[in-house]
């Protein structure tokens, strides 16, 4: 069951005041307006039925967060409950409870479909033209680098490599012995 409803932060929050107006975390938060990603997967939620579920955004978040300072699971769970900016980033209270590490497997898994994935991904890069952070006039296609087979070394391309030399060498020691055909 998906709650959606204001928050209201609490006492503890004034807290938030002491992290840096150049914290990485924040410049990101005013880059970035992730609020879509609730609307976006809405309807892998059930409404009415079940236990609360936790915010998608929020659990987005993690996952940045994850990829961002390279954690794990546990690691970035253990980290949001103790670290304010990863608090004030995610949007909780101070006192608030952290979902459990193997629900962000569960929500990587079962929430987010690679169809789901990629439109964030759009949805993010476009904010990010739009506000001039990336220039928006070229595009990347899957940049894996591969092994290149020129250098494999087949009998078929040894053979050509050496007629090449063999029919050089013979042009400059005699280059009359040679007819048009060979060229």
């Amino acid at each position: 069951m998906l709650i959606n409803g204001p928050k209201q932060q609490s006492l503890f929050s004034m807290l938030y005041s002491r992290i840096p107006e150049d914290h990485i975390l924040k410049q990101i938060s005013k880059a970035v307006d992730f609020s879509f990603i609730n609307k976006m997967l809405e309807n892998s939620y059930c409404l009415y039925y079940g236990r609360p579920a936790k915010e998608p955004e929020m659990m987005a978040k993690l996952l940045f967060l994850q990829r961002l300072y390279n954690l794990s699971d546990e690691a970035v769970i253990q980290e949001a409950g103790l670290n304010l900016a990863y608090m004030w980033f995610l949007g909780i209270n101070p006192e608030d409870d952290l979902p459990d590490p193997s629900l962000l497997s569960k929500f990587r898994k079962h929430r987010l479909q690679v169809g789901t994935l990629d439109e964030m991904i759009k949805e993010i890069a476009r904010q990010c033209v739009e506000k001039g952070i990336i220039k928006g006039t070229g595009i990347s296609v899957d940049c894996t680098h591969s092994e290149a087979n020129t250098i494999k070394k087949v009998p078929e391309r040894i053979m050509k490599h050496l007629a090449r030399k063999i029919i050089k060498a013979m042009e400059e020691e005699s280059p009359d012995l040679l007819g048009e055909k060979i060229r």
